[in-house]
């Protein structure tokens, strides 16, 4: 469902910021319903366990050293 109305702007600057440009002038406002988001899935740590369980990710953890060097020194060797 839309709702639509041509109003005043100027009777809508104290709810919506608007450009100067629609000052004293008539806009239309067009109000819809925004229908609910999905809530993202909740990630903890038997999620990412059951994700990594056999992933390539995990084949790779403890191939580089975690010995403070940059990333881009093992690039190099590749």
């Amino acid at each position: 469902m839309v709702y639509r109305q041509v109003v005043s702007a100027n009777a809508l600057s104290e709810v919506i910021a608007m450009p100067q440009i629609f000052r004293d002038k008539r806009v239309e406002v067009t109000i819809r319903e925004v229908p609910e988001a999905a809530s993202p899935p909740k990630i903890d740590i038997a999620n990412i366990e059951r994700m990594m369980d056999g992933s390539i990710t995990q084949s790779l953890i403890g191939i580089v050293p975690s010995n403070g060097k940059p990333l881009d020194d093992y690039r190099g060797l590749i």
